[in-house]
């Protein structure tokens, strides 16, 4: 059975559990006709319970278990089979970042036993990644054919590329540091909303 994982990091985890799980309550067997849309199947909400910091969604295509601390909200998702556990995830990274727009709320999903997770990004992400990966391979490729077009030039070439090589990994880690630490663009997109 493939089963997948989020942890939220957000102050307003207890919040959000009740939320959803009153979504969830007030969709019942209508969660078809409110959120499917035509063409795009939905699960049906089978039951729903709920504890002081524990909740459970049953629906037609697997269950869902979230748990809540002072700081983050745990979400445990099973299915009958992965194109069910993609659902599944769908819905619930649409909801919870629907009621978490506000605060930022993003949700990344960790598979288990060797089933990958969804995770989401932003279009703008998504198109600057696509044009990075396209850049760094026009370089590539224009330094490599310079090399091989003048031969006297290979080691400045190789030079050139290897401190570019080095440049990217720096680079990723300035980028990396950054989204651990909270200080990315969606951070400060968020403390910009809270400030106003």
């Amino acid at each position: 059975m493939p089963v997948a994982e989020a942890r939220i990091v957000t102050p307003r985890a207890e919040r959000f559990l009740t939320q959803l799980c009153r979504h969830a309550e007030a969709m019942g067997g209508k969660a078809r006709h409110l959120h499917g849309g035509e063409g795009q199947a939905r699960p049906e909400v089978v039951r729903v319970e709920r504890g002081e910091n524990t909740g459970k969604i049953t629906f037609s295509w697997g269950e869902c278990t979230l748990r809540s601390t002072s700081d983050t909200l745990a979400v445990h998702v099973e299915a009958e089979d992965a194109d069910n556990l993609a659902g599944l995830q769908r819905i619930l990274t649409a909801d919870l970042e629907r009621f978490g727009r506000r605060d930022g709320l993003e949700v990344s999903w960790q598979g288990q036993a060797g089933q990958v997770g969804v995770v989401r990004r932003s279009r703008a992400t998504t198109i600057a990644l696509i044009a990075a990966v396209a850049l760094a391979v026009a370089a590539h490729v224009a330094l490599g054919g310079a090399a091989l077009a003048a031969w006297r030039w290979t080691s400045v070439v190789a030079d050139i590329v290897l401190g570019l090589v080095i440049l990217k990994i720096v680079v990723v880690a300035v980028f990396a540091r950054l989204r651990l630490h909270g200080t990315g663009p969606a951070a400060l997109t968020s403390r910009r909303a809270h400030r106003r």
